[in-house]
């Protein structure tokens, strides 16, 4: 569902014209928050200026334990000086709630203005979702599961009942787009739940291509794969509109350009930009479209083996496109097309640009046993974005069928 001004639009209806004309799309949406965007700059720059704003006297830097030591990274804050707070670094793959809650005490115990998460969709979530929380008095895992959002049967999530208490600078240096959302996932007992908020968002986003170099080149590719997956469930979702769908189609095309050239030239910034530049325009519609299948029942392989979402992306999308080709074979051959596949189904288009990449294609690949297929499916059955997915899922088997496709 598109929001106006806090408030749900109706899903959009085709409303016949006069005289027997074709049928138009009706609706309306709501951009709602928007962040800065730096784009094509170095971290320490862009950090240099946004140090510099009124009020902000001190920031607490949330960063990937990977990039403790990168140059890129240190180099930064150490021209902060005394406005970066000591570094918080334990947030692991999935942000378990208890990643959270710990960014939460140091929150409150160094008191900043704003929060710098530098690294991956997991650590730009758990400082969201820290912002979030803090707001809301969450200061365990019971608190913290009250406060997550809970979808109806249409796949619409409930929304915070507070705004988060702090700004967040998100610096990604992988292409999964969590510095758009206004939603934001945390693992407990192998469930991942989701928290939404109008203001959730980021409100400056750093792109560093030349930081984002020094991202293994799997994990580019495979959050690049991922970010493909925002696009295209964008383009197919039941919200789809002219807005987030000519940003989708744009994404994706830039994402077909960059993610080869990233992949033969691994050292090479401008392909690291271009990519940057699809994964925004891909992932500006997180929480302002429904997604379907293929977001759905990865968060739940996610959260039960392990598996990280761009790899989750790489397996099930093309089985979720097969599984939704029925209801949407028209936009899917828009989809092959802006995939440079004229002619093409999207599911074939889509994974042989996967496998080109050097990536799994099918869960078997991934070294998680058949076996846990049902409880992935049983687990998936309540999440939103399975609820809103264009062709309708009505139970576990719905679900099993798509994840032996994909296995």
């Amino acid at each position: 569902m598109a929001y106006l001004n806090g408030a749900p639009s109706l899903e959009p209806t085709l409303v016949a014209v006069p005289r027997g004309g074709p049928q138009l799309k009706g609706g309306q949406f709501g951009l709602r928050k928007q962040p800065v965007v730096h784009y094509g700059v170095r971290l320490a720059t862009a950090l240099s200026g946004a140090a510099g704003t009124p009020g902000m006297r001190r920031l607490l830097p949330v960063v990937t334990p990977a990039l403790l030591g990168d140059s890129h990274v240190s180099d930064a804050l150490v021209a902060l000086g005394s406005v970066a707070a000591p570094v918080f670094s334990e947030v692991r793959p999935h942000t378990p709630f208890d990643a959270v809650l710990s960014l939460i005490t140091r929150i409150e115990r160094l008191a900043p203005d704003a929060l710098l998460a530098i690294g991956g969709g997991s650590t730009i979530d758990a400082a969201k979702i820290a912002s979030l929380a803090l707001a809301a008095g969450a200061r365990d895992q019971d608190a913290l599961l009250a406060l997550s959002s809970v979808p109806d049967s249409r796949g619409d999530l409930t929304i915070a009942p507070v705004p988060p208490s702090l700004p967040v600078i998100a610096v990604p240096t992988t292409l999964s787009s969590a510095e758009h959302g206004m939603i934001g996932g945390a693992t407990h007992a192998g469930i991942k739940h989701l928290f939404k908020s109008y203001d959730l968002p980021p409100s400056t986003i750093i792109y560093d291509p030349w930081l984002a170099t020094g991202t293994p080149l799997t994990l580019w590719l495979a959050t690049g794969i991922r970010s493909l997956d925002h696009g295209i469930e964008t383009f197919l979702s039941r919200d789809s509109n002219p807005f987030t769908d000519a940003l989708a189609m744009r994404g994706l095309a830039l994402l077909r350009e960059g993610l080869p050239t990233a992949y033969r030239r691994p050292d090479d910034a401008c392909a690291r930009h271009t990519c940057q530049m699809g994964a925004w325009l891909s992932g500006c519609s997180i929480g302002r479209v429904r997604y379907g299948a293929s977001h759905g029942i990865a968060h739940q392989l996610g959260a039960i083996t392990g598996v990280p979402h761009g790899l989750t992306s790489c397996v099930l999308l093309p089985a979720v496109l097969a599984y939704n080709e029925s209801v949407s074979a028209d936009k899917q051959a828009l989809i092959a097309a802006a995939l440079n596949c004229h002619g093409a189904r999207a599911a074939d288009a889509v994974r042989d640009l996967i496998r080109s990449l050097g990536l799994p294609t099918r869960i078997s690949e991934l070294g998680v046993g058949r076996e846990m297929m049902p409880r992935v499916a049983e687990s998936a059955l309540n999440n939103a974005f399975v609820r809103a997915n264009p062709r309708p899922i009505k139970s576990p088997s719905d679900i099993l069928e798509i994840l032996n496709m994909a296995y």
